[in-house]
């Protein structure tokens, strides 16, 4: 008889026990873990590391081929009046060298993402604000084999020619952004970084450039 209301008792008390724990803070935070959680972004300067490990957003290569000259022009030493000219002025007063390289090349443009600064997003909950630098030409290149002498009169040494190419580098850079390559980088940009905001889950997402 004793054994049994001994077990009575211990029965009572787990059910008295059990009912404190359902109204106890801590049993219902244990019962939450089962719960789903809504979705939680990182800070703002979590999410510009993370965009500023994106390094820069190539978004444009533009591929152009570009004549380029330079030339040289001078009166004629007495002595050169008496000699030919084989320097294409002739008979004129005047001498001089000339050459002329043609060169093929790609211009990429795009955003440099380490250029964001913490100011650049803004989180509010489920959405976010970016501003992005605005885009750049981020490189030309022109490989060697890529460039042609089509012609050349007179000596012109090793530091002439390099400046011929660079002049032709730089004018593949005006086509380029006459041809509004930075306008379309741009718009490539902020699309990607929209695609970008939304798969880290964000919901409402605004993108612009400065």
């Amino acid at each position: 008889m004793l054994k049994t209301l001994i077990k009575y008792i211990v029965f009572a008390a787990i059910v008295i026990l059990m009912v404190i724990l359902f109204k106890d803070k801590w049993f219902s935070s244990i019962a939450n873990v089962f719960k789903p959680k809504p979705v939680v972004i990182a800070e703002t300067p979590i999410l510009i590391k993370q965009i500023n490990e994106l390094a820069q957003l190539c978004t444009i290569t533009v591929f152009d081929e570009v004549v380029t000259d330079s030339s040289e022009i001078r009166k004629k030493s007495t002595i050169e009046v008496l000699l030919p000219d084989l320097s294409d002025f002739g008979t004129l007063p005047v001498t001089g060298r000339r050459i002329v390289i043609i060169a093929k090349g790609k211009i990429i443009a795009g955003t440099d993402l380490k250029k964001l600064q913490p100011q650049s997003v803004f989180i509010q909950k489920d959405s976010v604000s970016l501003t992005l630098p605005a885009a750049e030409i981020l490189d030309a290149i022109i490989n060697p084999s890529d460039i042609e002498i089509f012609s050349e009169v007179g000596v012109w040494n090793d530091r002439e020619i390099t400046a011929v190419k660079i002049k032709a580098r730089n004018k593949m850079i005006d086509r380029a952004i006459q041809q509004q390559v930075l306008n379309k980088a741009d718009e490539r940009s902020i699309m990607l970084m929209e695609n970008f905001l939304r798969g880290a889950g964000f919901k409402k997402v605004f993108v612009k450039v400065s």
